[in-house]
């Protein structure tokens, strides 16, 4: 039987097949653009074509994949060529990068097409008779259903300048529509970009999305290609779908949501120094030795392997009563969860809150994708109902199974449609200030004095350098950095300086919004201060280390001097290279080679 198994495993997995791309979790985005002739019209806002616009927010989206998230697959195809795929019934529908994991050979095919100039290539194949919007829509659902992978996401991002698609008679839009209507069942979202500043959704594609995703008009909202960038690099992704229960045998059920997501970089890969090959770690689980002080016996049983050891091996305690009460992993699990997975509604008071009070990022809570109409409109009711008498929900939150509750207070957005989720914290998580720094708080028994011409000047500097604080408009100087390494290693470019970091404080345009008041604010705030100690002023000692700094220059006299003195164990490597090029020697190796080299040359 275990020969059998082996050759069964061997036939369905290949061993050139890698693991990771068999399984795990990542999103698949195809990029559908029309490329028809109006789509190579230049844009009179953007100064360059319709057609490059996609092009170059296809290139960007990729960039950010590759730095972020290498695991995620995307793909790009053209409908309304003259030209299609060689081995696709599909016609003039023209594949250019299949749907597959990100890679930097896809980005380097992309900049050819950008800057290269390869895109007149594609303005000379449109077509002016064929608009297959029906074949590329079942084209791109094809696509994706011959991916055997887990994608809790399958986007299709439909670019086209045209808002009413030509040559085609009312027939043809009802099977489009039928078609659109598929892709709810094979959960497949579609998303269309229109482009130009003429565009009328309400004529055709806004049914297409409607019909897609089965949701009423009133609720829905459309994409733009400004958007889109931030849409697909940071989605917000419903963590749970919970009822929520508000009282007797009222329940609405409700999806939990994440703001925010961490950062992901670029992963060190750990290679051979021999052989520069990429190493991979694996870690087990092994039984711990009765006797640490044993001495180790034979080669042979070194060599052996080490026992596996199964869950119903491993033991967690709790010291209570100076005994040790230990527990299973599976008892650990079924003593953590005292409530359902759900929102339990404890109370509601007024809006009280303080930033101190709120650690970790929010949630944001809307309406289910239920079938039910009353579910939204009773949660509608309650969003509107808190927000006009400003009160805030108190409630108790499960997740997930065997998971313990925890405290949140639910705050109203009517703008969003929605409640903010904030985790009450308990007193010991919660920072006292005034206890470690008294003297530097304000409150209404202790005041400092203020000249109140000082106070107006200050009010006035901040005025004018105040500015509107928006996380979209601060890059990430690390992110930048990455991006610009991938850029640079896909077209073999020497790698130049880096970015500008968005983030630190233009202090030159500062100073010439507040020239006027700077002058002013030097009269009030440079006059010598009296000082409250009666203390006389110490003076600064000159530490010893100070003293007996090496000087940046020296020669050949000076040199051994130090090394006479014993001081060359102070010296920087900058400076022990230096020394050594004065002697002609070599200048590479650790701090301790270069003393030594040192030492012997003098």
């Amino acid at each position: 039987m275990a020969s059998s198994f082996e050759e069964i495993f061997e036939n369905e997995v290949s061993l050139d097949e890698d693991p990771s791309e068999l399984y795990g979790i990542r999103d698949g985005i195809l990029f559908v653009i029309d490329a028809t002739p109006p789509m190579f019209e230049i844009d009179p806002h953007e100064g360059v074509s319709y057609f490059l616009q996609c092009i170059r927010q296809y290139k960007e989206i990729l960039k950010q994949k590759l730095v972020w998230n290498r695991q995620d697959w995307m793909g790009l195809v053209l409908f309304g060529t003259e030209k299609g795929d060689v081995d696709s019934e599909t016609k003039n529908v023209l594949t250019l990068q299949k749907l597959n994991l990100v890679s930097m050979d896809n980005l380097k095919e992309i900049i050819k097409i950008d800057e290269g100039g390869k895109w007149e290539y594609y303005r000379d194949i449109a077509s002016s008779t064929a608009y297959p919007l029906h074949d590329v829509l079942w084209h791109a659902a094809r696509i994706f259903s011959a991916v055997d992978i887990t994608m809790p996401t399958r986007r299709v991002i439909l670019f086209t300048c045209q808002d009413d698609p030509p040559m085609t008679n009312s027939n043809e839009k009802h099977r489009i529509r039928v078609k659109a209507s598929n892709y709810s069942e094979i959960r497949t979202q579609l998303c269309i970009i229109g482009l130009g500043e003429n565009w009328n959704h309400d004529l055709f594609y806004k049914d297409l999305e409607i019909l897609s995703e089965k949701i009423d008009a009133d609720d829905y909202k459309r994409t733009s290609i400004k958007d889109l960038l931030h849409e697909v690099k940071l989605p917000s992704r419903n963590m749970a779908t919970l009822p929520w229960k508000v009282g007797g045998d009222v329940i609405i059920d409700v999806a939990v949501r994440n703001l925010s997501v961490k950062r992901q970089y670029l992963k060190k890969e750990w290679i051979s120094k021999e052989t520069n090959i990429p190493l991979t770690s694996h870690s087990y689980m092994k039984l711990a030795s009765d006797s640490p002080n044993e001495e180790e016996g034979d080669d042979e049983e070194n060599e052996r392997l080490p026992e596996p050891v199964l869950e119903t091996q491993v033991q967690k305690y709790q010291t209570f009563g100076g005994k040790r009460i230990c527990f299973t992993i599976a008892e650990m699990r079924s003593l953590s969860g005292t409530r359902d997975p759900g929102i339990d509604l404890i109370c509601i008071k007024p809006i009280y809150y303080h930033p101190l009070y709120h650690f970790g990022a929010p949630y944001f809570i809307t309406p289910g994708k239920s079938n039910r109409k009353d579910n939204r409109l009773l949660f509608g009711a309650i969003v509107d109902k808190c927000d006009s008498k400003n009160l805030m929900i108190i409630c108790a939150v499960t997740l997930r199974k065997r998971s313990s509750p925890k405290l949140y207070t639910m705050i109203p957005n009517s703008s969003n449609g929605g409640f903010y989720l904030y985790r009450i914290p308990f007193k010991e998580r919660v920072r006292k200030l005034d206890k470690c720094c008294p003297k530097y708080i304000c409150n209404n028994n202790s005041k400092p004095s203020a000249d109140p011409n000082r106070v107006q000047l200050l009010k006035k500097i901040i005025k004018k350098i105040r500015i509107r604080y928006d996380p979209a408009l601060f890059s990430n100087p690390k992110l930048q950095v990455q991006l610009q390494t991938v850029e640079t290693l896909a077209l073999d470019l020497e790698q130049g300086e880096p970015p500008p970091d968005d983030t630190l404080p233009r202090i030159v345009e500062m100073q010439k919004l507040i020239k006027d008041s700077l002058d002013k604010y030097h009269e009030m705030f440079d006059e010598e201060e009296e000082c409250t100690s009666s203390e006389p002023p110490t003076k600064k000692v000159k530490k010893s280390s100070e003293a007996d700094a090496i000087p940046d220059s020296f020669n050949e006299e000076e040199i051994r001097k130090i090394i006479a003195q014993g001081k060359i164990n102070k010296a920087t490597v900058p400076q022990l290279k230096s020394m050594l090029k004065i002697f002609g020697s070599k200048t590479s190796g650790k701090k301790e080679e270069l003393i030594r080299r040192l030492k012997e040359v003098v």
